[in-house]
């Protein structure tokens, strides 16, 4: 416990240090565009025709949000962004904490690294203060979480789980906690999951993609019995969810551009993806051999550019850890920390991977907490190659990470499961896993602090 309040603390100073150094600085993709919708947006009139500005194709949410914190505080439209970003950052650390918490993972070494390694991985303590609207989407999907897991998986379920932090089955009861849970939390749950769901989806197209959490909440639930029961209940929060947002989506987009999800590239760059599609299809096994090689960009220009004539899947992994040359510039010795992150994170994710395969049907908390987070991330990735096939301009860049941000609880869980397995450590140092452990911790702290005072993104 003293551990997870020190990194507490040391994270939420580094999230206001790097909002109070950047509040003068306007980072982000498009950020006059997104600017632009601001001034056009508001609650009274909240929607323009799809194709009337380079931005205005998005749901009106992430615009009307920042929009509302101008008016009330009387700041610019850059600061009320900022500010926007700043709090969806904070919501993502704060849901999730409260989604350890519930598992009883929060005061355990696995779940203090996880929470702390995952707010303090460079895209996102990037994203914590820059113009976009992902961070938006990864705060309510953070809230589409906490609140399946609060609603699919009770707390007393964990009740009796005070087993060391190892690779043990919990001991759980015959009787089916759900059957126990008041209503009333059912009910309020069940509020707050459409909520996040709909409010998801209203901010940007990848939103939609949240409604899947649920149903992987559903399917990592560690009970043999009532598996059909706790998959309607989740259905139902997702059918609930499309039922607020379906007449908003057929009204102005089927009904205007005959597709639900139209992109702006399809006409603002019409004739370049027209000519990407048509070499696609000429030789689509050229298409995806290109899309998972390695880019000779990075060798040929320096890591931080992007390959402009072909679409690669390891601009997409870059951009998690080293800012692109979009973005603007970065300083020597960030770019040096974010190549060895970039370096270092897939052997441990791939070591993680292994011992998580070892230990998949276990139906302990942080095993089942990884059936959602890496169930999640794939899909998450597979959404990603869908755009970069729909629009497989590489000028356009569909390949950025800035698209899949919730994919960074899968790796990071990745590579926290590298080191949960005290088989790894030599049989003569075992005695020492509790010294170890510290070590550790002290690692992480040091990963805090470095990526926030730097910042390396």
């Amino acid at each position: 416990m003293r551990w997870e309040r020190i990194l507490l603390v040391t994270l939420l100073i580094g999230r206001i240090s790097v909002f109070l150094r950047r509040i003068r600085e306007i980072i982000g993709f498009d950020a006059g565009s997104h600017l632009q919708m601001l001034e056009l947006l508001s609650w009274a009139h909240p929607n323009i025709g799809v194709r009337e500005t380079f931005y205005s194709y998005h749901p009106p949410l992430g615009f009307l949000i920042p929009h509302s914190i101008q008016t009330l505080f009387g700041i610019s439209p850059e600061r009320s962004v900022q500010w926007t970003s700043f709090l969806a950052g904070l919501a993502v650390f704060f849901f999730l904490r409260e989604t350890l918490k519930h598992c009883r993972l929060l005061y355990r070494p696995s779940g203090i690294a996880f929470l702390y390694l995952a707010s303090s991985i460079p895209i996102q303590v990037s994203v914590s203060t820059s113009i976009n609207l992902d961070g938006i989407v990864l705060s309510l999907a953070a809230a589409v979480f906490c609140t399946s897991v609060h609603m699919l998986w009770p707390g007393s379920a964990f009740e009796d789980f005070h087993q060391p932090d190892r690779p043990l089955p919990l001991r759980f009861g015959m009787e089916d906690p759900l059957v126990r849970s008041r209503m009333h939390d059912c009910i309020v749950a069940m509020i707050a999951l459409c909520s996040a769901l709909a409010g998801a989806a209203l901010t940007k197209f990848s939103g939609v993609v949240l409604l899947a959490i649920p149903a992987f909440v559903a399917w990592a639930q560690p009970y043999g019995r009532g598996w059909w029961r706790r998959t309607s209940i989740g259905a139902m929060g997702c059918a609930l969810a499309i039922a607020m947002v379906f007449p908003y989506y057929f009204a102005r987009y089927y009904a205007q551009e005959g597709r639900f999800f139209p992109l702006t590239a399809e006409w603002n760059a019409e004739g370049e993806v027209h000519d990407a599609i048509a070499a696609r299809q000429k030789d689509p096994e050229a298409f995806f051999a290109e899309l998972f090689a390695p880019t000779p960009v990075h060798a040929a220009q320096g890591p931080t550019f992007v390959d402009t004539n072909v679409n690669h899947l390891s601009d997409t992994w870059r951009d998690i850890w080293i800012r692109n040359q979009f973005i603007g510039e970065t300083t020597p010795g960030a770019l040096r920390m974010g190549l060895a992150y970039m370096g270092v994170a897939p052997w441990l994710m791939l070591i993680g991977f292994i011992i998580f395969l070892k230990r998949i049907g276990r139906r302990t908390p942080w095993i089942r907490l990884g059936w959602v987070l890496l169930g999640f991330s794939l899909l998450q990735c597979a959404a990603l190659i869908q755009y970069i096939y729909r629009v497989p301009f590489a000028g356009w860049y569909p390949a950025k990470g800035l698209y899949i941000l919730p994919s960074i609880w899968g790796i990071t869980y990745l590579i926290v499961t590298a080191f949960s397995d005290h088989r790894i450590v030599p049989q003569i140092l075992r005695r020492h896993i509790p010294l170890l452990q510290h070590a550790l911790m002290g690692v992480v702290t040091v990963f805090v602090i470095l990526n926030h005072g730097i910042p390396v993104y």
